[in-house]
C-alpha cells in the first residue's frame, strides 16, 4: 500500500472533514457518512475503488475513473444530451440541402 492509499484510508477513518483532493477531484466525507466526490455521492467502499482507479497508472482505468464521477454527479448526462442535439443539428442540416 503506497503512502498515497496510507493517507487516503487515515482520512476515510479519521474525524478530519476537509476536502481530500485526488487527481484533480475533491473527496469530502458528509454528516450521513457517505463520501461526495465532485457533488457525486458514493459509500466508503466506492470511494476507496474510486480511489485506487484515480492513482492508477493504467489510462484506461483513471478515464473510467473520470466517467463513474461524471455519471454519479450529472455531468454525463448533460453532456451527451449536448452531443445529441449537436448530432440532431447536424442531420437536420444536411438533410435540408
Amino acid at each position: 500500500m503506497g503512502i498515497a492509499q496510507e493517507e487516503f484510508e487515515l482520512w476515510l477513518t479519521s474525524k478530519y472533514s476537509n476536502p481530500f483532493w485526488v487527481a484533480k477531484h475533491r473527496f469530502e466525507k458528509s454528516i450521513t457518512g457517505e463520501i461526495r466526490v465532485d457533488n457525486g455521492v458514493f459509500k466508503r467502499e466506492e470511494a476507496t475503488i474510486l480511489f485506487r482507479m484515480l492513482t492508477s497508472r493504467d489510462p484506461f482505468t483513471r478515464m473510467n475513473a473520470n466517467f463513474v464521477i461524471w455519471e454519479r454527479n450529472g455531468s454525463l448526462l448533460i453532456l451527451l444530451l449536448i452531443v445529441a442535439l449537436m448530432l440532431l443539428a447536424f442531420v437536420v442540416i444536411r438533410i435540408r440541402r
